[in-house]
């Protein structure tokens, strides 16, 4: 597979920040083992297939189905791509397209799990902080990268702001009481086949 030029950013693009309820996120597994990612006794995605590590559901990448397919997840950056390509940019950037075994391979190992929008925006997980309740809520980011225009990030604001901004220790506290709920809220409502989709309609990101 060539890299779809289709998903990196482009000139006549611009930041997403319409109402996403109705399209679906998608995020790679690393394993095409189906069974393997589903919790036979509930049912669910299991947690270290929403991600590997609790402290890594303070920033989680996703894309946004659509243009980015799902046969798009199997786009694996070598070494010499993530020191080229994985870096946040602006949405109209200028990107000369990855080349195949030197910038990106294709790894078909790979499998996914999808989760529609409405089921997480604004979603609120319960934690607590010396023995006193708080709610961290769901808030879902558009974050253009230079290898994917598509990129958006599940991210958590608490009370004292977004859980990935805080400092190294306060996120790996926050860690030990939020990570695993917000990997068993998104569980709950990921699945593991292909949706019915539709693309964005090209008012909401084209300028």
């Amino acid at each position: 597979m060539n890299y779809p030029t289709r998903i990196l950013p482009q000139s006549s693009y611009k930041s997403i920040n319409c109402d996403l309820s109705s399209h679906y996120l998608i995020r790679f597994t690393k394993t095409n083992d189906v069974k393997e990612i589903i919790n036979p006794e509930t049912g669910f995605v299991k947690w270290e297939h929403i991600c590997t590590q609790r402290q890594h559901a303070a920033d989680l990448s996703t894309s946004l189905l659509g243009i980015f397919e799902v046969l798009h997840i199997q786009i694996e950056l070598t070494d010499a791509g993530n020191a080229k390509y994985n870096d946040y940019c602006e949405p109209n950037a200028t990107i000369d397209p990855p080349i195949l075994h030197q910038d990106y391979l294709l790894n078909n190992s790979r499998h996914f799990w999808v989760i529609h929008v409405k089921d997480i925006i604004n979603a609120e997980v319960d934690y607590t902080k010396s023995n006193l309740p708080f709610k961290a809520t769901c808030i879902i980011q558009h974050t253009p990268m230079k290898w994917n225009f598509w990129h958006f990030s599940i991210r958590w604001k608490t009370e004292n702001g977004f859980w990935h901004e805080l400092t190294e220790k306060e996120q790996e506290k926050l860690a030990k009481r939020l990570g695993n709920e917000v990997r068993a809220y998104i569980s709950k409502y990921a699945k593991v086949h292909e949706p019915n989709y539709t693309e964005l309609d090209e008012s909401f990101y084209l300028r």
